[in-house]
Formats: structure tokens, C-alpha cells, sequence
């Protein structure tokens, strides 16, 4: 079990040991984490509300700009910056709350019931007061096993750092994404990183199957409800299952990404330049009338992206 306390030990130890499913956690390495969470969250809502504050006040009364176009900028930016701190924690999180049950001597299969059990119920019952409140008293318990004492410490896995790389199937190739999930360092071949993509382009075009239909009736159905009023529930449910469940492979295809650039011989931190530059395209997208210049930005960063992946394995570099 890892012994370091302090944010620092507990922020490194959060994103490093991503793939870790077996070991444990201590009550200061998840809390830790979720002060940080609940501080950016504090920061954010403060710099979207002073941006629009200041939109509106840089604004006089006779300009003809719009302050809500200014506030959109604003806006978008924080958006896109939330969301991806939020994907990237998916996987992590996932396994520090696993490693926290099993810390506090809970079998990590008790999550079905604290953390997905109360989704379920509220996607079902949606504002009938009986189902929030056995989703609430689940949420509860997940709360109260958080807060346990360590009770089955368990050695952390070993992630095999350095691991060079090798030549998968395309079965083989899940389990390695997973579990090196958190892991900068050694090398992933062209099989480890093209199974992977393909896997991707199947379950995309199986959801895209199953969303369009799905979003047609809910948005039906709701529109034609007894009470007039359209409800929407099940439909972002959907949508934040969908989300969440998309969130698990954000982090693991980051790390294989940096992984095959080093395989290829090319320094890593030139995706490092790449990822930024896709985010500031991104946020001009958000944030800006001018669509077109945006996606030719991220499509040549695209095709540059693409061509370095497909290079073969260099073990010179």
C-alpha cells in the first residue's frame, strides 16, 4: 500500500495509478482528491461569473456589441476546460473508489448498489419521492464507506514501468489499454494503438445506432406527456451515463498516445504541442463566430496526429 500522505503524494498518486483495480486507498488519498475537485470547481464558478460581470461592464450603453456574445466566450472556454478535467478523471476515479472500498474492507462490488444502483432508480422513478430517497440513502452509504478507516490494506499493483513494446490481438489489446492507463512511460506498438482506435470506431457507430432512436422517442414521448410539460429526464440520463462511461477511456488513450509517439521516435512532448493546440482550436470554436478556421485547424492537426501514429516501431529512439 502506498504510505505517502499530502496533496502532493495524493495528486501523483490519483493519475499514476490509474489502472490499479487491485490495490487499496487510504481515507487522505481520496478525500485529498475530492478538496481539489470541490476547490477548481469554487475557482471556475468564480472566473465564469467574474467574465461575465466584466463582459457586461466593458460594454457601454450606446456600443452596439452584444455583451452576451462576450459572455459566451467566457462561457465556452470554462465549458470546454470543465469537460475535459472531467473526462480525464474518469478512469482514475473509478479505480481510486475501488481501491477505497477495498481499503475500508468493503468488496468493491457494493459500488453497484451505492454508485450505480441510485442512477438506475432516479432514471426509473424519475420525481416520484420514494425513489429519491432510497437513491439517496444509497448515496449516503457510499459516503459513510468513504469515511471508513483502513481496515484491509493491499500492496499497490505493479504497473511495469518502462515496458517496451509488443505485438497484440485485438482482445489483447483492451486489457493493456486499461492497465496502463496512468502510464507515461515505456512504449506501445502500432498494434497496441490501432486495435485500440478500431475498438473505438465499432462502439461509436453501436452507440450512434442506439442513440438515434433512443433520443426520437424520449423526445416524443416527452413532448406528448399527460401533463403538457415536456420531461427530459431519461433522456440526459442517457446522456450522463453515456458521458461517464466515455470518460474511462480519455486518460488510458492520452498515455498510449504519448506511448506511440515515443515507439515511433518522436518525442513525446511533441503530442504534448499537438494536445494544446487542439485545445486552443477547440475553445476558438466555442468561442468564436469564425467555425471554418477552427476545424481546419484541428483537421491539419488531425492528419499530423495520424501520420506520426502509423510510424513504425523505432528502437533507436
Amino acid at each position: 500500500m502506498n504510505t505517502k500522505k499530502g496533496f502532493v503524494a495524493a495528486f501523483k498518486d490519483f493519475w499514476f495509478r490509474a489502472g490499479d483495480f487491485r490495490g487499496s486507498s487510504t481515507r487522505g488519498q481520496y478525500w485529498w482528491i475530492f478538496l481539489i475537485n470541490f476547490l477548481l470547481g469554487l475557482v471556475f464558478v468564480v472566473a465564469l461569473i467574474g467574465g461575465a460581470l466584466s463582459s457586461f461592464m466593458a460594454i457601454g450603453p450606446n456600443s452596439n456589441v452584444n455583451p452576451f456574445h462576450l459572455f459566451g466566450n467566457v462561457a465556452g472556454v470554462t465549458f470546454i476546460l470543465l469537460l475535459f478535467w472531467f473526462l480525464y478523471q474518469g478512469l482514475p476515479s473509478l479505480s481510486l473508489v475501488i481501491r477505497r472500498y477495498r481499503d475500508a474492507g468493503v468488496t468493491p462490488w457494493v459500488l453497484l448498489l451505492t454508485e450505480l444502483a441510485p442512477g438506475i432508480i432516479l432514471a426509473i422513478a424519475g420525481r416520484n419521492t420514494t425513489g429519491q430517497v432510497i437513491a439517496g440513502l444509497l448515496r449516503l452509504a457510499d459516503l459513510v464507506i468513504t469515511l471508513l478507516p483502513t481496515r484491509h490494506p493491499v500492496p499497490a499493483w505493479t504497473t511495469r514501468p518502462n515496458e517496451d513494446s509488443r505485438t497484440v490481438s485485438m482482445v489483447e489489446a483492451i486489457p493493456d489499454f486499461f492497465r496502463r492507463g496512468g502510464v507515461f512511460s515505456g512504449r506501445s506498438s502500432r498494434s497496441q494503438y490501432w486495435w485500440i482506435t478500431l475498438w473505438g470506431v465499432i462502439i461509436g457507430i453501436a452507440i450512434t445506432i442506439i442513440s438515434v432512436p433512443f433520443t426520437v422517442i424520449s423526445v416524443v414521448s416527452s413532448l406528448n406527456s399527460a401533463s403538457g410539460v415536456p420531461d427530459l429526464t431519461s433522456f440526459f440520463m442517457y446522456l450522463g451515463v453515456l458521458l461517464g462511461l466515455t470518460s474511462l477511456i480519455y486518460l488510458p488513450n492520452l498515455t498510449l498516445t504519448v506511448r506511440r509517439f515515443r515507439d515511433a521516435g518522436v518525442n513525446p512532448w511533441w503530442y504534448g504541442v499537438l494536445f494544446i493546440m487542439q485545445l486552443g482550436a477547440s475553445a476558438f470554436i466555442a468561442g468564436s463566430k469564425q467555425f471554418n478556421w477552427g476545424f481546419i485547424i484541428v483537421g491539419i492537426l488531425t492528419i499530423v496526429l495520424l501520420v506520426i501514429t502509423v510510424l513504425p516501431t523505432k528502437q533507436s529512439a
